[in-house]
């Protein structure tokens, strides 16, 4: 049996709604297996890393309906990411999530409704509207490039004004002719060298955004990992996580990177907003994993502004 999640709670007990369009057999890009619902669920914590500050209001974003058909993380990961992120909102009580594919929540006028924003495995072109959007976006602009102007020049100015992003994985392939989105998040995609195990490294252990390892400087992770070309530099992102080149297989094929660097993870400021990027959020068994639903809950959390952590980059 599968579902479209919502994820309700009532005293503490979550209660699963199938979806009309679901049940009746339509293409839901969000159905998943109940019992993996109940797991994602029963891993996410009981409370906030942080009591927030005031009620937040966080935008879940996936991909498109016009771009979904392409999308690589289509089924196996987006379906589940979504509920992890709808659950830790409505568990602790962090946050309000929204998960939406509805592109008009970006226009000027609705944006500033959010605190934050998870680009949750988001890819393709997503900031230009389809011909569907046009039909409430037209009235911003008379074609898809100037809609899709205002839109870029909505979003990254909201992100200066004190908003945040908290961004996983793929949400960092997405966009890929649009400069200025990459120098938001701190780099941009390169490839992915490694889908094993490997050792990865808490660079921080102290630092607020890393308190879901409890004070581990390494771990064992199996997962697809990419590595990061221009903008990236440790000169402009404060590194959280990075690949332990010394508890690695270093001789896959497609390592394009010469100075050993392959950050995970990382904090930038933005303007006076706020950003979180880690590349950790393919498989799909992460979504179930305490460890990391604690990891992701913080960095929604700072997205959100109620995580207060430093991100200026470390003096090497």
């Amino acid at each position: 049996m599968t579902c479209r999640v919502a994820c309700m709670f009532a005293l503490g007990v979550a209660v699963f709604a199938v979806a009309a369009g679901a049940a009746a057999g339509e293409d839901d890009p969000l159905a998943i297996p109940e019992h993996r619902a109940r797991q994602i669920q029963q891993a996410v914590p009981a409370e906030p890393q942080v009591p927030p500050k005031r009620p937040r209001r966080v935008l879940v974003w996936i991909t498109p309906p016009h771009l979904m058909p392409k999308d690589p993380h289509r089924g196996y990961n987006i379906p589940y990411a979504a509920c992890a992120m709808r659950t830790l909102g409505e568990k602790t009580g962090a946050f309000e999530p929204v998960v939406s594919d509805d592109l008009t929540h970006f226009a000027p006028q609705r944006l500033t409704r959010f605190d934050a924003i998870v680009l949750c495995n988001t890819s393709g072109p997503w900031i230009t509207p389809s011909d569907a959007a046009m039909a409430t976006l037209g009235a911003l602009a008379d074609t898809k490039e100037a809609v899709a102007a205002v839109l870029k020049k909505t979003f990254l100015d909201w992100v200066r004004s004190g908003r945040g992003i908290m961004a996983f994985h793929y949400g960092m392939g997405g966009n890929r002719k649009w400069r200025a989105f990459h120098e938001m998040l701190g780099a941009t995609y390169w490839g992915h060298p490694w889908n094993e195990e490997v050792g990865i490294t808490v660079e921080e252990p102290g630092h607020p955004l890393c308190a879901a390892f409890e004070g581990r400087k390494t771990f064992r992770l199996a997962e697809e990992i990419f590595q990061f070309n221009d903008p990236y530099s440790r000169q402009t992102v404060r590194v959280l996580l990075s690949l332990d080149t010394s508890a690695t297989n270093m001789d896959v094929k497609w390592i394009h990177r010469t100075d050993n660097d392959f950050a995970l993870a990382w904090v930038k400021p933005y303007g006076k907003g706020r950003v979180f990027y880690t590349a950790i959020g393919h498989r799909t068994e992460h979504f179930w994993n305490p460890m990391l639903l604690r990891f992701y809950l913080g960095g929604i959390q700072f997205a959100a502004g109620d995580l207060d952590a430093p991100t200026a980059p470390r003096q090497p």
